[in-house]
C-alpha cells in the first residue's frame, strides 16, 4: 500500500508545517551528543537529522520515500541522504547512535518486519553505541482522539495560506488505518491520504529486540522522561547491544 502522505509531493508539501520541531527532538539531540556518527532511520524531511548533524557529526539518513528525501536534501547537502528500506539496508559502517523518531517504528505492521528493523539496528550499532526509538503505547488508545473535533489544527502554508488539518481513523491497535486531511481556508481545496500503522505492545517490542541481539536499558513513558507506566502515552526505548553479542 503506497502511503501518499509521504510519497505524493502534493501532500509532502504540508509535512513540515504540520510536523514542526517538538520536545522529543530536543531529547534525541541530547542523546546524540557523544556520538561521532549517526544513523537516522526513517528521516522524513530531515528537520531533526540536520540538527543532529551539526558540529561535523557524520550522519547518514535513510527513508523509503523519495519525495521526502527530495525535501530533505534541499535543506542540507552535508548529510548523506539515502533512499532505502530500513528492513534490508546493509551499510559497511557502524554507528554510535541510531534512531527512529516520530513514531516511524509503527509503520512496520508485522513481527517479521519489526524483527528485520531491529536486526538492521544490531548490524549497524557500535559496541558501545545506543539506539532510541518511540512507539505509542497501545494501552493509551490515543487513536480514540483521532477524529475531526479533537484532532483539528491549523497552520499557515506559504502558497495556500491558512490550512485546516485533521485526522480520522478506523481499526484498532493491531492494524489501524488513519486518514489525514488538509483543507485550504481560502479556496476550499482539499487533500487527503490514508496511512496504516500498528501499536505493538511493550512486551512484544522487548521480545523482538532480544531476539535481534539488542537490549533495552530504559523505557520512558512521555517526553518529560518520566518512567513508563501502564497508562503512559508513549513508549520511548533506549538501549544497546546485548553484551554477549559484542
Amino acid at each position: 500500500m503506497e502511503d501518499r502522505l509521504y510519497q505524493d509531493i502534493d501532500l509532502v508539501q504540508f509535512y513540515d508545517y504540520d510536523n514542526p520541531w517538538t520536545e522529543s527532538f530536543d531529547h534525541f539531540v541530547r542523546w546524540s551528543k557523544e556520538a561521532h556518527n549517526i544513523l537516522d532511520l526513517g528521516c522524513g524531511t530531515g528537520t531533526l537529522t540536520i540538527e543532529l548533524a551539526k558540529k561535523g557529526k557524520r550522519t547518514i539518513a535513510i527513508d523509503i520515500a523519495e519525495e521526502m528525501l527530495q525535501e530533505a536534501s534541499k535543506k542540507s547537502d552535508h548529510i548523506i541522504w539515502k533512499q532505502a528500506d530500513i528492513r534490508t539496508i546493509k551499510l559497511d559502517e557502524k554507528f554510535d547512535f541510531i534512531l527512529l523518531s516520530g513514531h516511524a517504528f509503527q509503520v512496520f505492521l508485522t513481527d517479521e518486519d519489526r524483527l528485520k528493523v531491529f536486526t538492521t539496528i544490531r548490524e549497524h550499532l557500535n559496541k558501545n553505541g545506543i539506539f532510541v526509538f518511540d512507539s505509542r503505547n497501545p494501552l493509551g488508545k490515543e487513536w480514540l482522539t483521532w477524529n475531526e473535533a479533537e484532532s483539528s489544527r491549523n497552520f499557515i502554508h506559504p502558497l495556500y495560506g491558512n490550512i485546516k488539518a485533521w485526522n480520522t481513523c478506523t481499526g484498532d491497535a493491531d492494524l489501524l488505518t488513519y486518514h489525514t486531511f488538509y483543507q485550504a481556508e481560502a479556496s476550499g481545496q482539499r487533500w487527503e491520504a490514508s496511512s496504516r500503522i500498528a501499536f505493538p505492545s511493550k512486551e512484544n517490542i522487548i521480545t523482538l529486540t532480544e531476539q535481534a541481539g539488542l537490549k533495552v536499558n530504559m523505557i520512558y513513558g512521555d517526553w518529560q522522561l518520566n518512567e513508563f507506566r501502564e497508562n503512559s502515552e508513549e513508549m520511548i526505548f533506549v538501549g544497546g547491544l546485548q553484551t554477549d553479542k559484542i
